[in-house]
């Protein structure tokens, strides 16, 4: 059974959808099946991986009528698939909202495609709201992206709490799987500061493995290409090579007894 990995924090701009798109190509690399699910509205993992979410059919129908079967769209990546976002998405919130078991919608969509991946990796929405919910309570574990900068404590400190809050009563099993520190340049005082900072406060809870600033990426996501297939040799995609393979060990396993 597929593990299913959440990538979520409630900040914006610190390399969620960067992170879900270049790690799901590097996971193939090890011969590992995985469906990409965008639960953004935004829909940006979509559109970077060369699909028009104005031209997706709508992807509401999963999570507004549960009986309805899933679809997944086979990528150019070999092994990656997507579960795409379209606009539609924008208007399930409110359809949701009143529905009693409105948490467990993507859960129950995902159920029958768990057998037929070794990941699904979730690009969650930057914010807290039913789409969130919906991943959190669906997913194994959390990959917390964290940009190195000013208030990246306090936002830490805030996804912890919504982890806390959904092991309470909707995912009790829920666990962090790594944070990764993000955006990081060695010659920026703050940067080198918040990631000694997080490293105190999570001995073994955050991955090795520290996403190094790099236009490439910009440039990437610009062209709708994953970093390994614009710019295979660049820092970018050394990085997300390394943190592939730390996935592949495992959470870490100080984050999940901190929570």
């Amino acid at each position: 059974m597929g593990l299913v990995v959440a990538i979520a924090n409630q900040k914006g701009g610190v390399g969620k959808t960067t992170t879900a798109i270049n790690v799901a190509h590097a996971l193939t690399f090890a011969d590992k099946e995985v469906l990409l699910v965008d639960f953004d509205p935004q829909s940006n993992a979509t559109s970077g991986l060369g699909a028009r979410p104005e031209n997706m059919p709508p992807q509401n129908h999963y999570l507004v009528s549960p009986d309805t079967p899933v679809r997944c769209y086979v990528t150019r990546v070999p092994r990656l698939s997507l579960l795409p976002a379209s606009l539609t998405l924008h208007g399930v919130g409110k359809i949701l909202s009143a529905a009693p078991d409105k948490e467990f919608r993507l859960k129950h969509a995902l159920a029958a495609h768990r057998e037929a991946f070794d990941y699904v990796l979730i690009d969650c929405p930057p914010s807290i709201s039913l789409f969130t919910s919906n991943a959190l309570v669906a997913a194994d574990v959390v990959l917390v992206p964290l940009q190195c900068e000013y208030f990246a404590m306090e936002g830490l400190a805030q996804m912890v709490a919504i982890i806390r809050s959904i092991r309470k009563g909707l995912n009790s099993a829920l666990e962090i799987y790594g944070i990764l520190l993000t955006m990081f340049d060695p010659s920026v005082d703050i940067n080198r500061e918040v990631a000694g900072e997080v490293r105190a406060h999570f001995p073994s809870g955050v991955f090795d493995t520290l996403i190094a600033r790099d236009n490439l990426l910009t440039e990437a996501a610009s062209h709708a290409r994953t970093i390994f297939e614009y710019a295979p040799r660049s820092r970018a995609a050394f990085d997300y090579a390394c943190l592939a393979r730390e996935v592949l060990s495992g959470p870490r396993k100080e984050t999940g007894a901190r929570i």
